[in-house]
């Protein structure tokens, strides 16, 4: 097995080290600057070689720098490094403080929005990597570009600067944005998100796909973990922040994880989508053995497993549908699930444990179409959802189940009682998950069963039955001496009664009972009734 290898699709446009022509600035719209150059050496983020623009006047500024031609195909983003080292002196964002521009000349380019004086990275500045789907409707344009070689940056500067070359940018590159993860063993060392930051942030490479920031790593693009070649990648304790990307797609962001050899191995990997437009999307394209265990994934979008995954105690907080895939899911939380579905399940028996919490809209689990008679058991949490005869739409099951087709729920012990929506015409049966009480009566000198005992037995109080509930109403007991009970219990429920045999010889005195039932392994009790000589 090779080591580790880290690399992306990005192609450069500028590479203001190598490549890029004479800066100029606008045709329009931005004018206000002035002496751009392309060659600064001051504070590059890539390289030794950056772009800037002095602006000592309050006014519109930008610089552009023709790039490398090249050919526009559907799903390339473009990939741009900027700068305002003034961050109090920009307008905000809604007003065009600083932009991104992308176009085929000086006079023709369309501009985005991508920074403010509220925006981050301000108040306190620094160099932002932005991605922009060029496709997407720009703020403001000058013409329509039919192409995106000419790149730069713009500010609206609102007060002065009466030093340096405060606005600057450096290099530019266009692609899918992939990061792609191969190889790694036990032997070579596994594939790791401090391995896939090493590679980014090389003074060489500033993909600006996955940086290290304080404290864990921002993440933007596609990340593939593995592809015709295998990965192996182990990892523990890393925090991602999924960066607030605007002018993209909502599948943006995303992570993949490909070829059926591949092993992801994470552990307490805390991911949070810092944006609104792509929230970060997962995959196993392949089903790889995957391992998650005490994860965190808050604010993203869709997660889509496969069979040989097994996800245990960890939470999808405001995420979007989780598809189980057949994966082994265990003590998971689905915390306030942001669509209409927290699970989408196609095994039920392999999701146990979990805790399911509403907002107050949308479902636990979605089982999708029953076609024939079936049994699962329910071995779950849930709260916040509907009671049977509330909200059709907050229910904690949904599920669709054909006509003349019986679906049963069988609730295992401890766990809370499903309520359900059926969209079908079939049959729904929630049995919650049930526990035996026994009497057996006999003599207690001789030890033999006591047939035809009448046995009277009513809940106590401090039970989940309503104190004096009838449990077992003066029954007689059988060739075994035997009555019984089957119920659910909530809690352990105290009992209370007496066993009477007194209508034909030989009579017994009257024995009182008081013991408890367990709610999860319910009672098997012996009395022992003394003869009435």
């Amino acid at each position: 097995m090779a080591v580790p290898s880290y690399t992306t699709d990005l192609t450069d446009i500028a590479d203001l080290d190598t490549t890029g022509g004479t800066a100029v600035e606008p045709a329009t719209l931005y004018s206000g600057g002035r002496s751009p150059i392309e060659d600064d050496t001051d504070f590059p983020i890539q390289g030794t070689v950056h772009a800037s623009l002095t602006l000592n006047a309050v006014a519109k500024g930008g610089i552009l720098v023709p790039g490398n031609s090249w050919t526009y195909s559907a799903g390339d983003y473009i990939f741009g490094w900027l700068i305002w080292l003034a961050p109090s002196t920009i307008n905000t964002y809604a007003n065009g403080g600083l932009s991104m521009l992308l176009g085929s000349s000086a006079s023709v380019f369309n501009v985005y929005y991508v920074g403010g004086s509220d925006r981050a990275p301000n108040p306190y500045g620094g160099w932002q990597n932005i991605a922009v789907l060029p496709t997407l409707s720009p703020d403001e344009n000058a013409g329509t570009p039919t192409a995106y070689h000419y790149v730069g940056a713009a500010v609206d500067c609102i007060t002065k600067v009466s030093k340096g070359n405060p606005l600057g940018f450096d290099v530019f590159r266009y692609g899918r944005g992939e990061l792609i993860v191969q190889n790694g063993s036990s032997g070579d060392g596994y594939a790791t998100f401090s391995g896939m930051s090493t590679a980014n942030d090389n003074n060489t490479a500033k993909w600006g796909l996955f940086q290290a920031i304080e404290g864990g790593y921002k993440w933007k693009g596609l990340i593939s973990l593995g592809t015709t070649t295998l990965t192996e990648f182990v990892d523990a304790n890393a925090s991602i922040v999924i960066d607030n990307t605007e002018w993209v797609s909502a599948n943006f962001n995303r992570i993949e994880i490909n070829n059926a050899s591949s092993v992801i191995d994470w552990t307490a990997i805390n991911i949070s989508a810092l944006g609104t437009t792509s929230k970060g999307e997962f995959e196993m394209i392949d089903n790889a053995t995957v391992d998650i265990k005490s994860c965190a994934f808050t604010d993203m979008s869709t997660f889509i497993f496969q069979s040989n995954a097994e996800i245990t105690t960890s939470t999808f907080r405001r995420c979007g549908l989780v598809t189980q895939g057949s994966s082994t899911i265990t003590s998971c939380t689905f915390d306030n699930p942001s669509g209409t579905v927290g699970l989408g399940v196609d095994s039920l028996n392999n999701v146990t444990k979990c805790t399911f919490n509403s907002d107050g809209t949308g479902h636990a689990v979605d089982l999708g179409n029953i076609s024939a008679d079936i049994s699962l058991n329910w071995d779950n949490y849930e709260s916040n959802y509907a009671i049977q005869s509330g909200t059709a739409g907050n229910r904690t099951i949904l599920v669709d189940v054909d006509n003349s087709v019986t679906l049963t729920i069988n609730v295992q012990t401890g766990a809370s009682t499903p309520t359900y929506y059926n969209t079908g015409t079939g049959t729904v049966n929630v049995l919650v998950s049930q526990v035996t009480t026994t009497i057996t009566v006999r003599d207690k000198i001789t030890k033999a069963i006591i047939e035809d005992a009448r046995v009277y037995i009513y809940a106590g109080s401090g039970g989940g039955l309503t104190e004096g509930t009838v449990i077992i109403n003066k029954v007689l007991t059988d060739v075994n001496g035997q009555v019984s009970d089957t119920r659910s219990l909530s809690s352990d429920q105290p009992i209370l009664g007496r066993a009477r045999f007194a209508s034909v010889e030989p009579y017994y005195k009257t024995e009182p009972v008081g013991a408890t039932i367990s709610s999860t392994s319910g009672l098997d009790l012996t009395l022992y009734m003394i003869g009435d000589e």
